[in-house]
């Protein structure tokens, strides 16, 4: 839907002055960050309804609302992220030369990756046998170097952490085009007015006031990827890849044209904004819905253009529930917080750990309800959404208090969030 119109500079000076540093992003960035906590929360609550028990271990109380608020954060909290990382990749690079970019994004993405995916690749496969049997099993075979190309072939050893993985393909497949728009097409520009005025109106059409052509375009990935989101090391998910990179490239171009995200933040803006993702969004459930019915029938042909309805209101949803969230959180946080500041540390490190400890709280939750210790030790029966909440508040506890005691002052704080003056 189109934001209301306000009056702008030509598309080749709507760069503004840019703040040192915009706090509503860091404040987004830390709130999806957190929010990985609750969607891996809510998965045992669902894996049986949608019949995903053979991959995440389902706990014996289901709950559709679990459902709707895992589709709910799912649906834009990984194109935000991809946003938010081109965004700042273009602040940064402006400030930086493209070699100590490349080198802080290594040290800060890479390392972490690979640490940690060690980590994962040891602990995950005991705690879903545990999720699965009530038994941990340490399989000693994992560390055989023979199972390793199997394992990157399921991308059993990323985990979670796949998100880091793809932004330094796309960190990499930058700074590349960066480099040959430099030498090649910017002496040809010069030399040829209509490259430039191509280049120009281009621009101008990607970032309208209405998001039509970034609309388009996930919704030509998302029907073209379809249910495929697994995320292997090599090769990688293309369709999937490119489903992430169309956001990593939006947001890489919007810090260059920061009048736009100003109007985003315009209070008649946002209503525009919110009213029509939340109608797309419902529209999206409701042909989930829909198709369940249909696709039980055997109705294939209407079936068909059912599921380009509900892809195509998927798309518009996550473009403008992505865009409303940004301006939302620009407009709500103008002035510096110095918790927000903290919360945006922290939030990194979270990422990084919360999916064990996170599922080690719900498969255990699962057990002691399932052998009747739970209702034993409370007094009272605890339904899915009670142990949602349990798990979700117990971890989020455990990433702040480790953070802040163990991780926060420490070369491992340093490694993730550089070298900075840390408020209390």
């Amino acid at each position: 839907m189109p934001m209301q119109a306000t009056t702008h500079p030509p598309a080749a000076e709507e760069t503004t002055a840019a703040p040192s540093r915009y706090h509503g992003l860091d404040g987004l960035r830390a709130f999806a960050m957190l929010l990985g906590i609750v969607l891996h929360a809510t998965l045992p609550y669902f894996a049986r309804i949608v019949g995903i028990e053979f991959m995440w271990p389902a706990d014996d109380d289901q709950s559709l609302a679990m459902f709707v608020l895992f589709d709910f954060i799912h649906l834009w909290r990984m194109p935000v992220f991809f946003l938010l990382a081109g965004f700042f990749a273009h602040l940064v690079l402006e400030r930086r030369s493209a070699a100590a970019f490349m080198r802080d994004r290594l040290r800060r993405i890479a390392v972490p990756l690979v640490l940690f995916t060690a980590v994962m690749a040891l602990i995950l496969p005991a705690l879903w046998t545990y999720g699965w049997t009530g038994i941990f099993v340490i399989d000693p075979g994992v560390l055989d170097p023979r199972k390793w190309p199997y394992l990157a072939s399921q991308a059993t050893p990323l985990a979670h952490l796949w998100f880091l993985w793809h932004l330094l393909i796309m960190y990499a497949a930058l700074l590349g085009l960066r480099r040959v728009l430099a030498t090649r097409l910017g002496s040809a520009a010069c030399a040829m007015p209509l490259l430039a005025a191509l280049r120009r109106h281009g621009a101008a059409a990607v970032y309208a006031r209405a998001p039509l052509l970034l609309m388009a375009a996930v919704v030509i990935l998302l029907a073209v990827r379809g249910g495929d989101e697994s995320k292997p090391i090599f090769p990688p998910n293309v369709p999937d890849l490119l489903y992430g990179a169309v956001f990593f490239f939006y947001g890489y171009g919007l810090w260059a044209r920061r009048a736009l995200l100003d109007d985003l933040k315009r209070h008649g803006n946002l209503a525009v904004l919110w009213a029509s993702a939340v109608a797309l969004y419902a529209l999206h459930l409701v042909m989930l819905a829909v198709l369940r019915d249909a696709d039980g029938g055997g109705a294939s042909g209407a079936a068909a253009w059912l599921a380009l309805v509900e892809v195509v209101a998927r798309g518009h949803a996550v473009v403008l529930l992505a865009l409303a969230l940004m301006g939302s959180c620009e407009a709500l946080l103008r002035a510096p917080r110095p918790w927000v500041r903290w919360m945006a540390d922290a939030s990194y490190w979270i990422y990084l750990v919360h999916l064990p400890v996170v599922a080690w709280f719900t498969f255990r939750l699962a057990h002691l309800d399932r052998a009747g210790r739970l209702a034993a030790l409370t007094g009272f029966a605890w339904s899915a959404e009670l142990k949602f909440l349990a798990a979700t508040i117990a971890t989020t506890m455990f990433g702040l208090l480790t953070y802040r005691y163990l991780v926060r002052d420490s070369p491992l704080g340093t490694l993730l969030n550089g070298k900075r003056g840390r408020p209390h």
